[in-house]
């Protein structure tokens, strides 16, 4: 598969001149620094390694559209390597050595410059010297200067200057005898050499620099032609020392770039179509939407296979891991693609259905993608409600189980396989019959950045959450014109300023949250439930109030009094039975969960029993403590 080999770097240079070893397409344009250039000049001037650089051959399954290395022309040689890693050091080394003119490259504040780089004839024979103080650059017009340009430092702008100077360009380092014969020219008229003798400093000269750039070897590790697109991929991952990783997406552009075409352009087409209709498709990448596109050849390649009766071993598995994204074919991507994108957007609009609304709200970006393909394989197979709720129950199970955190190609291939069976035939796929939901996760779902914090989130505006102050259905519509947000129940600043402080674990839990327009959550600020339920009733008659609260999973007469742990228990059985029902599944126990959390964070003790709300008498409603924002507001009236 691969061999590793030194080759001069004078006839590396040779074959980037000649066009025999190009880029792939995909190598990004990146120039090293001056400083870089320097380091690498003064490495190789003493015969220090300066890493292994890797190739594959060309002409074998793994096809790239190529470009010359930076500086060289395409020559008359048909190409024969792609020069995967060593892109930096090998340009810089070519405009450095070889091509004739200054190397592009930039400064330390990232400013593109060009400039020319010559040895110090002197300093790099002087033992104590620092190397690296040999190598010297100089701006395009050849002059060093200071005071903004009043006064030149050092002037290289003809060759009589660089032989007075003793400045060697480092383009003749590999081809020195004319450069050096008039160079001892040049000395033989001038005079005395500060060394004395010319022939002597000359040979010395040859025999400790530039023998050695011209005896150079770099190894070099050479890919065949079989290599597979996986390992290509693979290198770019693990060993490529540009910094660079090289995604699976710009390898298939690269490769079928190949064929004239430019998988890159046509991405951001559909991007940009996909994501300015459809705010929940915004985090949808070029990677999810090839192993969508992936999914859906695979699958038709296996129908192809078993229709014609192939022995079982020689049918190929559905599937979007990297192999199978890099085994796509450009004509498979144009025959997909369309239907994919229509099938994304139809994800969107199911994602609409669910009460998710933008991208910051979508569970998982990972499973839009068998969602996608769901689309594309059932098309209208999903009209009816009936396939609709099987879509659904799938989709709450895949996100209350948090099965698509990580590692989820191969659950990529079972959904769209299983998934279509059940609403087809009723036969319940693997992630559904496997799901479950632990009662005490809920307890700690509290940001984010968690799938099932969102679900529960979207689940309980679709279940019937309704706004606080005019009890309307919570819409796309009202989702957006009113600002509707998840926020807390029982504030934080009430929580905290208990005699018995409510613990962050518990106030922070989706439980003591729920969806909240901007204008009502104003009016709660940092105030005692009792409280701000009475401001709530300047607007809502307190019958409507009960309604809404009960839409919500909580007790008015519970909140009236600022019942927290009672809240938080009923509220977490009601939000169990919400997960349990959106998955199909009948409620395993869990109904002492919140209970002893309560006592385990001390909000109540072992002894305490459940208090039913008219049992309350002698309650005193507290003067309440707001937060800055939601006092500030409420004066301002902000809160009508």
């Amino acid at each position: 598969m691969f061999t590793t080999n030194p080759v001069s770097l004078k006839n590396l240079l040779e074959d980037v001149e000649a066009g025999k070893i190009q880029l792939p397409e995909f190598q990004r344009r990146w120039v090293w620094d001056d400083y870089r250039i320097r380091a690498l000049l003064a490495s190789i001037s003493r015969g220090f390694p300066v890493g292994a650089i890797m190739t594959l051959d060309a002409g074998g399954e793994t096809r790239f559209k190529a470009r010359p290395v930076e500086g060289a022309s395409r020559g008359d040689s048909a190409i024969e390597l792609f020069l995967l890693d060593g892109q930096q050091r090998l340009t810089s080394l070519y405009q450095a050595l070889k091509y004739p003119g200054p190397v592009d490259t930039h400064d330390s504040r990232g400013g593109r410059i060009r400039r020319w780089y010559y040895i110090d004839m002197l300093r790099a024979m002087d033992p104590v010297a620092d190397r690296e103080d040999a190598i010297v650059s100089v701006p395009e017009n050849k002059r060093v200067t200071r005071d903004f340009g009043r006064e030149t430092v050092l002037d290289l702008s003809t060759p009589d200057l660089e032989y007075q100077n003793h400045m060697i360009p480092t383009e003749h380092l590999l081809q020195p005898m004319n450069w050096m014969f008039a160079y001892q020219g040049f000395w033989h008229q001038a005079g005395t050499h500060p060394n004395e003798n010319i022939i002597e400093f000359s040979e010395r000269f040859n025999n400790k620099i530039l023998e050695v750039f011209g005896g150079y070897l770099l190894p070099v590790i050479g890919l065949n032609r079989e290599t597979p697109k996986e390992a290509v991929c693979t290198v770019f991952e693990k060993v490529n020392t540009g910094g660079v990783t090289l995604t699976v997406f710009e390898l298939v552009t690269a490769t079928f770039a190949a064929d004239d075409f430019d998988l890159r352009n046509d991405w951001d087409e559909r991007r940009e179509r996909m994501h300015n209709d459809f705010a929940v498709l915004r985090g949808i990448q070029g990677e999810q939407f090839l192993q969508a596109v992936t999914l859906l050849a695979t699958q038709q390649r296996r129908r192809e296979k078993e229709t014609l009766s192939e022995p079982v071993n020689q049918i190929p598995a559905i599937g979007c891991q990297k192999r199978d994204i890099l085994e796509l074919m450009l004509g498979e991507y144009k025959e997909w693609a369309d239907n994919v994108e229509e099938g994304f957007k139809r994800a969107a609009r199911f994602l609409h259905g669910q009460f998710v609304f933008k991208q910051g709200d979508v569970p998982y970006n990972t499973q839009l993608v068998p969602l996608a393909a769901l689309f594309v394989e059932l098309g209208k197979e999903l009209d009816p409600s009936v396939a609709r709720q099987s879509l659904e129950r799938w989709f709450w199970s895949g996100i209350f189980s948090e099965a698509y955190g990580g590692g989820v190609e191969t659950q990529y291939a079972l959904d769209l396989d299983q998934v279509a069976r059940y609403v087809r035939t009723g036969a319940e796929p693997r992630l559904i019959t496997e799901a479950s939901f632990n009662p005490e996760r809920l307890i700690s779902l509290r940001t984010r950045n968690s799938a099932a914090y969102k679900g529960l989130y979207a689940l309980q505006m679709k279940s019937g959450a309704v706004d606080w102050r005019t009890g309307d259905p919570l819409t796309l519509s009202t989702y957006h014109d009113q600002a509707i947000d998840i926020h807390h129940i029982f504030p934080v600043a009430w929580c905290q300023k208990q005699e018995a402080p409510v613990p962050r674990s518990l106030y922070d839990s989706i439980i003591n949250k729920t969806p909240i327009d901007a204008s009502t959550n104003r009016i709660i600020g940092g105030a005692a439930p009792s409280r701000y339920l009475e401001r709530l009733k300047q607007d809502n008659p307190e019958d409507n109030l009960r309604s809404v609260l009960q839409r919500h999973w909580l007790d008015y007469d519970r909140l009236k009094v600022d019942q927290f742990a009672e809240c938080f228990a009923e509220r977490g059985e009601a939000m169990l039975n919400l997960i349990f029902e959106a998955m199909g599944k009948a409620r395993p126990g869990g109904g002492e969960v919140f209970r002893n959390t309560l006592i385990r964070e001390k909000v109540i003790s072992a002894e305490t029993q459940p208090v039913e709300p008219g049992e309350i008498e002698g309650f005193d409603d507290p003067e309440p403590d707001y937060d800055e924002i939601g006092s500030a507001a409420y004066e301002d009236g902000g809160a009508t």
